[in-house]
């Protein structure tokens, strides 16, 4: 006569499957959760992947930039809310115009990832556009 298993076995053992399902689940979540919240260093690592937004405060047409306000990151190229970045120094592309940058007027811009420097709030920019 063979002897069968006890049901309290297979309970347990249904039991520790459930629970190594539970805790996978969570180191997966947590792996997703900081690779979703990268170091804005690592987006600026791709070419013409950041899109900011901001109000022109002045222009130099002999240095051929412009300062801009209230500088933040455009809805494409963030997750969550908007964060005021204060005021950068933009150069915008030679087939910008500067004259059409009047103080007040809203700028987008496409960030060249390689000349993107947070430290000083200096950015040259690949793609300018007005009003947007």
């Amino acid at each position: 006569m063979k002897k069968r298993p006890d049901a309290m076995i297979y309970a347990i053992a249904l039991g520790l499957l459930v629970v190594v399902g539970m805790i996978t689940t969570a180191i997966i979540d947590r792996v997703k959760s900081s690779q979703s919240a990268a170091d804005i260093r690592a987006k600026a690592g791709v070419t013409n992947t950041l899109k900011l937004t901001g109000t022109v405060e002045t222009t130099d047409e002999s240095a051929g930039t412009m300062t801009v306000n209230d500088v933040q990151f455009t809805a494409e190229s963030r997750s969550g809310k908007p964060v005021n970045y204060g005021t950068w120094l933009v150069t915008p592309p030679n087939t910008f115009n500067l004259l059409s940058a009047t103080p007040g007027v809203t700028v987008t811009f496409t960030v060249a990832s390689d000349s993107f420097n947070v430290a000083s709030k200096q950015v040259v920019a690949s793609e300018v556009t007005v009003g947007k």
